[in-house]
């Protein structure tokens, strides 16, 4: 018999808890990348209900949960998947479960499997991912101005396209089982129980629409669970889309209104949980068509949860495309604070440059890249508040605003890279640092002393240095800086804020013209 080592699966799992179910896929990985399913199961599991009628999950689900993740593991070891194959996943909405930490923990006890919450800018990426594919299906979306609205369980996200390119994002606290438990009491009948329901997303509705009220506007995308599994009940597909008409849309929703829980599962072959939030879905779809005066909504073809399991099995986050997305929504948010835009872009040159060739140096995956080119975006948003202090002012701003494309983590990152881009060191008592984990504060130092460095070769906010070149001699960091002999100015700033730098790396910074 061989003693060699069986060869190592290709077959990998994703196990995601979401909103109104809990699902499973199992695939093989191709040699393009791509992933060919195997195995998809899909069970009803009331988290959404729990989480916003009682802002915790019941013991009832979590012990339903539980017993569908150990049938769950039954089937992927049916397949002969080691653990180290499989990923959990939870929905972000999760997050607002009072009792959220004691359910993730419940998971991994059962499965042996970390438990990964999904948080909104995870969430954002991967409806990013899903419209984009579907502008390119289509060319008359992509090459037209595009709105994509996705209805989620909580929240409401609107991104904008421009010939194929994101050109705006925005989130709002509005989903479909969110307004669903906010009227869930009202009696009456069912027209009455609609006009509650519209009545009640109106505000958000409203503030979308002037939202984008200067935007031009060809087509309307409504992407989303609910909307995309009742599609083909209304229109054919083409091109990878279905178009429905804001009448046909209206009368659908009426009719299905009128049934009770029962009649709904029949006619739509859906389970109880995830009848519950098609009727909301469809009126507050509904109601953003009617208020952005829409002809008709485009909604992609396909299960909206499986592609989005697909995405969490195969999608990169980390392509050069995407990466320019989040800068330019970066940039969007450096405008709305008023910050020097050329220095936040000749900084972030500068630090990208810095990252790459130094790669040697710091060792951080690449992922950290596009963090820091963020940060340098970002680090002077607190002079909108006042220049006294602002990386303070900084670290707040955008501990408190959504960065489109980043995870929360992420986030948090890159506020305590504004935080610490002057000279003030980390401390181990400094809010939000004081939380991180010792490989995590080791990031935040290794970055903060390159995003210092970026920002000192522009002190003057004159982009006075155009390029630079990098050489080590000895104990030093050489950065030569052609065409510009006197660097005075810079060098003084690198000398005062750049002892972070000395310390993590152990070179001293010395420019020179070369």
């Amino acid at each position: 018999m061989s003693d060699l080592p069986a060869p190592p699966s290709t077959e990998h799992a994703i196990i995601y808890v979401g909103a109104a179910s809990l699902s499973l896929i199992i695939g093989t990985r191709t040699e393009s990348g791509s992933f060919s399913l195997l195995e998809h199961l899909d069970k009803p599991l009331p988290i959404a209900r729990d989480i916003f009628r009682l802002g915790t999950i019941t013991r009832s689900t979590v012990e339903q949960a539980a017993g569908i993740l150990k049938d769950y593991l039954l089937t992927v070891r049916e397949y002969g998947l080691p653990l180290a194959n499989v990923r959990l996943y939870n929905t972000n909405i999760l997050s607002e479960a009072a009792n959220h930490e004691i359910f993730l923990n419940r998971l991994q006890v059962t499965t042996g499997l970390i438990a990964r919450l999904i948080d909104d800018g995870d969430m954002t990426r991967l409806v990013y991912q899903i419209g984009l594919r579907m502008l390119k299906k289509n060319p008359s979306l992509r090459e037209g101005h595009t709105f994509i609205s996705h209805i989620g369980p909580g929240n409401t996200r609107a991104l904008y396209f421009n010939n194929g390119r994101l050109s705006a994002y925005s989130n709002y606290r509005l989903g479909i089982y969110r307004a669903r438990e906010a009227v869930a009491g009202a009696d009456g009948e069912a027209a009455q129980h609609l006009t509650h329901l519209e009545e009640h997303i109106r505000g958000v509705v409203d503030h979308l629409a002037q939202d984008y009220s200067g935007y031009k506007i060809d087509n309307h995308v409504a992407i989303g669970a609910e909307i995309q599994s009742v599609a083909a009940e209304l229109a054919p597909a083409k091109q990878g889309a279905f178009r429905i008409t804001e009448t046909e849309l209206e009368r659908f929703t009426e009719k299905l209104a009128q049934l009770n829980p029962d009649e709904l599962v029949r006619k739509l072959h859906v389970h109880y949980t995830g009848g519950e939030g098609i009727v909301p879905a469809l009126q507050t779809n509904l109601a953003l068509a009617r208020r952005f005066g829409d002809e008709a909504l485009w909604i992609p073809e396909g299960d909206f949860q499986r592609e989005l399991m697909l995405d969490l099995m195969t999608a990169s986050p980390h392509t050069a495309n995407f990466q320019d997305e989040v800068v330019q929504a970066a940039c969007e948010i450096g405008v709305r604070y008023k910050t020097d835009r050329k220095h936040a872009d000749h900084v972030a040159t500068f630090a990208q440059q810095l990252f790459r060739e130094l790669q040697h140096l710091h060792a951080l995956d690449s992922k950290y890249e596009l963090v820091l080119r963020v940060a340098a975006v970002l680090h002077e948003v607190g002079m909108f508040i006042s220049p006294r202090e602002h990386h303070k002012h900084s670290l707040y701003i955008l501990l408190q605003t959504e960065i489109f494309g980043l995870s929360t983590s992420d986030r948090e990152m890159v506020a305590l890279l504004a935080r610490y881009h002057r000279r003030y060191n980390p401390e181990p008592n400094h809010q939000t640092f004081s939380d991180l984990t010792r490989e995590e504060r080791m990031v935040v130092f290794k970055l903060a002393a390159i995003l210092r460095t970026a920002d000192a070769l522009d002190r003057t906010h004159a982009q006075r240095i155009k390029t630079i070149q990098l050489r080590t001699e000895g104990s030093r960091l050489l950065i030569l800086t052609p065409g510009v002999d006197d660097t005075t100015v810079e060098q003084i700033a690198i000398n005062s804020k750049c002892d972070l730098f000395r310390e993590i790396y152990g070179y001293d910074i010395l420019l020179t013209k070369g």
